[in-house]
């Protein structure tokens, strides 16, 4: 693996990424680790086992994702339940959108917001109810920010609990997960990846999240806010892998890396994007067609593969280098190289 490390080295030599964590795991533990470059350019921190990163969207995976599964396997909550159960002021036109459509998101909702400011007011669940449907619910996959900030305020109703709350308690305490966590504290955390120039602070976002819309809801959101470390992730990556403790149930994590979108234009579990569409994905050709995994807006990604039994998390801070940055050519790039190296254990 010395020449993954390498690789990586040079991106950063190259001004490519400003920093990185990789690691790499089986269900067993850890079987690479490195970290490389600095959490901002040019005299941050070094990147260390430490630095926390913004996960962007890996919080649709990492926190909404398994808090809404706690809640079908407890029985109180159904993937062919109607969010209008949920919410009775819903309007007629959303009413029937499931939670499994939410999920895999084709319950019509469109990407975004019309408009994405760090100081807009965003009233909730008003916002959601105001925005008109892109194709009845159920056509299909249009991947959405604003299905998982619904799911976000569901777990909210049916637990009387913050979700940052919620999923801490959870999950991220029973994992081990110490260094995960939404509005990081940084008198405590004091080593973090910064992302993007704010010309609000007038300063580059440390510890803030870069979503404007998570942002905008106090940094507590269903499809962006959380922060981690690339060891935390591996704990949680472990778990989708089989390992223990468990506090999502074998059935669970089955049933949410299954394709259930087959012919609706894009291939998603619940939550997942699921590697079975044989397109060419950010996880590259090493990963098998049972794979699974997700990308953060920021520049990380976490990828399974319980065929093979080994997981990648790769979290880096490229937006720092503004929005139009390498990272889409590049992780296909890292994944081939880092699954290049584990084939031969295979045989």
């Amino acid at each position: 693996m010395e020449s993954v490390k390498r690789l990586l080295e040079e991106w950063v030599e190259q001004g490519l990424i400003p920093g990185a964590a990789l690691r790499v795991v089986n269900r067993r533990g850890l079987l690479f680790a490195c970290d490389v470059g600095r959490t901002s350019l040019p005299d941050g921190q070094p990147v260390t086992p430490d630095t926390l990163f913004d996960l962007a969207s890996l919080t649709k995976v990492t926190a909404t994702l398994p808090a809404v599964l706690l809640l079908l396997q407890e029985g109180r909550l159904a993937l062919d339940d109607p969010v209008g159960c949920f919410f009775p002021d819903c309007p007629a036109d959303k009413r029937d959108i499931t939670i499994e459509q939410l999920l895999t998101h084709t319950a019509g909702l469109a990407a975004d917001t019309e408009k994405r400011r760090r100081d807009a007011h965003i009233p909730l669940p008003e916002t959601l109810y105001a925005l008109p449907l892109l194709h009845p619910p159920g056509e299909r996959v249009v991947y959405s920010d604003l299905g998982m900030i619904w799911l976000g305020l569901l777990v909210e109703k049916l637990t009387g609990e913050p979700l940052d709350r919620y999923v801490k308690r959870r999950l991220f305490d029973p994992l081990g997960m110490r260094h995960t966590c939404f509005r990081p504290d940084r008198k405590i955390f004091r080593n973090i990846a910064s992302t993007e120039w704010c010309r609000l602070t007038n300063g580059f976002l440390t510890g803030e999240v870069h979503d404007e819309k998570a942002y905008a809801m106090g940094g507590v959101a269903g499809h962006a806010g959380l922060f981690a470390t690339a060891d935390d992730l591996c704990r949680y990556a472990m778990m989708w892998l089989g390992s223990d403790p468990a506090p999502i149930t074998p059935k669970w994590r089955e049933q949410a890396v299954r394709c259930r979108t087959e012919g609706k234009g894009g291939a998603r579990g619940l939550g997942w994007e699921v590697n079975c569409a044989g397109e060419r994905l950010s996880c590259g050709s090493g990963f098998s067609r049972n794979s699974f995994g997700h990308t953060g807006f920021t520049g990380t990604s976490m990828w399974i593969d319980p065929e093979r039994g080994w997981a990648v998390i790769f979290l880096t801070n490229a937006v720092h280098l503004g929005r139009d940055h390498a990272l889409r050519r590049l992780r296909p790039i890292l994944h081939d190289a880092v699954t290049a190296r584990l084939m031969p254990d295979l045989t």
